[in-house]
Order: C-alpha cells, then structure tokens, then sequence
C-alpha cells in the first residue's frame, strides 16, 4: 500500500508539511578513552578510530614535539573527541588528552584552520610531609595501605628493614610501625608521587627499630640507624616480602618424589606474581629455565658466594645473564614452575661452591658515617624528628 505525505498549498506550487516531515538527529561527537597495552604506539592507537590515516599521521608527528612517543607506558589512557564529517562514518580528530606523568599533561587541539598542534601543560604540585602509624594486625602492607600509605614506600620500608628483620618470624600481630616521607600531591585530582622515606620504625618485642634516608656530602643515599651506621650488610635475611616460610633446609620427604632427599635451600610460600629481590649486588651468571628448578637465576656476588632463586613464573624486565643487579632489586616474580607442587620461592645459598643454610648465615659488618657525614647526620635526624614531632602535634588538635 502506497504511502501519501500530506501536503501544503501555496499559491500554485504544492511543499511536504514540514511538521510531518521525519527528524533526522544530528550526528553527536564521539568521545572515547584508550587505554595502552602492551606493544602500542601512537600510530597503532590512532588507527583504531575512524579517522584518516593522513590524519594520524598529522597527530602522530604533533604529539612528538612536545612528547618522545617512546615514552608511551601500558595502562596509560588517551581522552579522543572525534567529530562526523558527512555522511557515513569518517570522522576527524578534534582533541586528544594524554597525562604521561603526575605533574604535566599533553593536549591535542584542532585550531580554527583544521591544524593539528600539540601543547605541553605542567601541573603545579604540593609538596607535603605524610606521617602514618600503627599496628599491624594482618601485614605491615596491608594494614600501612588501609591507612593511607603510598604503596611505594611501605615496599622500601619493607626492603630496609629486611637486613635485619625476618618478616617471617619478627612480625607479629601488635608489632608498632610507623612511616614518616615527603610526597607531591595534585590537588584537583588527588594523584600523588612519593618522594623519599625519611624515616621508619618498627618495635618488635621491647627494641625499637629506627632507620633513616641520609645522602652523606659528596656521597650516595642510604638507610643509616638513629647512631650513623649504615644498615646495608652483605645479603638480604629473605628476598621477599609477605612470605611464609614452608620448608627448612636439610634432609626431608621430597612433596613430589616421595622419598628423602636433601633439600639445598629453603622455600618461601607466597601468591604467584609476588616479587622476588636480590639478595645482594651481583652479577646474573644464570637466568632462564633450568632442570626441575623451572625458571631459575644465579646471582655472583662477592666474597665467593652465589643465591639461587627457582620456579619462578617470570622474570623482571631486563634481567638476564651477565647483567648487574643492585640489593633490593626486583629480579623475578614467584611461580610454580618446574618440580613444584604449588607457588613458591625455592632459595640457595652458596659458599665456595656448597649448600649452606640461608638461615644461619654471617652478615659481613656494617659501615658507619664519622667526622663532618656524622655531623651533618645528626642533624638531618634532629630536623626529621621535630617535623615528625609536628605533624603529631597537628593530628591531635581538634578539628575547626
């Protein structure tokens, strides 16, 4: 059946009754946010909107003045406006919204004449001091967090404190902590970006454990104690946090073998992911896959001594065999490959070509800051401890 529009007379000539008409809607601007995986650039984001290839180009070679696409990092996101031009489904890039780092952010703007131009905007940041303690009832990680502390510093807390705390037997539910560092803040978006931890204690049983970050004159930062002594001694007592300790070393019922075999480390049960540090300065005489140990590395270190980590589930980025690693340094994450029956860290100790037990060994003496470093030590600490002394003053004044 024949559709009849109704119609409008005028004069002699006949129009379509514009109230009648259908509405067409008008193409809204298309707003999208991208988040970078692994493996994208610039050029290969931009080709996933329904934009020309020119005119990717166009952005592609404006960004990169104001900004090395090099410097791209995974997880990051592009804010796109793209507007319809005609019919069908090419668009035109308007706008593109890029934060690399806390404290600046690149725009992308199409000006009046259709030019794509690329700005840098920096953010201006607020220098704050932040004071959290407690006491720690799960982990000191989880609890610190649950408090509001930067992830950041409760990991360098954690590595500090691990020469001389074993985090598997020294902490317990009770143990006090507190964390004492400086931080840039955003205030508009409440982004942050720690700086250094100043100061941390723990107070296991009846001794307080106090470090603080000092940089001698002349010299490189550390952790020294509330006397001037440095805490940096030859190896780590474990090279990874939150673990339990699951098996000893010495003679034991191998879990997948069935009978007794001797066991040349100790293993520390922990989630797989969980990063694993080195021990030690040193250099990787092995990284890859190796016999039952699945993915496995050796780190040389002085002295004649070697650690050994196994079955982990991959290795931190840019680890490989004759590379440098510093104490501390992530180097792998924990896994189960291999001969393993669940996620762990397997850990060796090595002196002179044999197995020692990595829970008896002897820390080589620690250095100590003398003369003018001792003297400017000191009094960083006194200028640490008021402003710790402040900011609980502050926390407990009632509020306006």
């Amino acid at each position: 059946m024949c559709c009849i529009r109704p119609l409008l007379t005028f004069g002699n000539l006949l129009f379509p009754s514009r109230r009648l008409m259908p509405y067409l809607p008008k193409k809204q601007p298309r707003k999208e946010t991208i988040v970078v995986k692994g493996g994208d650039t610039f050029g290969t984001v931009l080709n996933t909107l329904p934009i020309s290839a020119a005119q990717a180009q166009e952005a592609t070679d404006a960004l990169s003045k104001v900004f090395n696409p090099k410097d791209l990092k995974v997880d990051q996101a592009l804010h796109v406006v793209c507007h319809p031009q005609g019919e069908g489904e090419a668009h035109s890039l308007t706008s593109l919204l890029l934060r690399p780092d806390i404290d600046y952010e690149i725009k992308l703007m199409c000006t009046p004449e259709g030019e794509l131009v690329a700005e840098r905007h920096d953010i201006p940041l607020k220098h704050e001091y932040v004071d959290i303690g407690g006491t720690i009832h799960m982990s000191l990680y989880a609890d610190a967090l649950q408090k509001g502390a930067s992830p950041k510093m409760v990991y360098e807390m954690i590595k500090a404190f691990s020469y001389d705390v074993d985090f598997q037997r020294d902490i317990q539910p009770g143990t006090v902590y507190e964390l004492f560092y400086d931080t840039h803040r955003d205030e508009k978006s409440g982004l942050e970006r720690a700086g250094h931890l100043l100061y941390a204690k723990l107070v296991i049983g009846e001794k307080a454990h106090e470090i603080y970050y000092f940089q001698p004159p002349g010299g490189v930062g550390g952790y020294y104690t509330a006397k001037g002594s440095s805490i940096k001694t030859a190896l780590m007592r474990t090279p990874i946090d939150g673990a339990r300790l699951s098996s000893g070393f010495g003679n034991r019922r191998h879990p997948v073998l069935g009978y007794t075999k001797m066991h040349k480390g100790v293993d520390f049960a922990a989630p797989t992911g969980t990063p694993i540090m080195a021990a030690g300065d040193g250099v990787v005489e092995r990284c890859g896959p190796f016999s039952s140990y699945g993915n496995y590395i050796c780190i040389r270190h002085s002295g004649n001594m070697k650690t050994a980590y196994a079955h982990l589930s991959r290795f931190a980025k840019n680890v490989k065999a004759k590379c440098k690693v510093r104490q501390g340094q992530v180097i792998g994450y924990v896994g189960r490959t291999g001969r393993a029956t669940g996620a762990h860290l397997h850990f060796e100790l090595l002196q002179n070509g044999k197995h020692i037990n990595p829970q008896k060994i002897t820390q080589l003496p620690k250095t100590a800051l003398g003369g003018k470093s001792l003297a400017a030590f000191k009094a960083f600490k006194a200028k640490i401890d008021k402003m710790r002394r402040d900011q609980e003053r502050k926390k407990r004044q009632p509020s306006a």
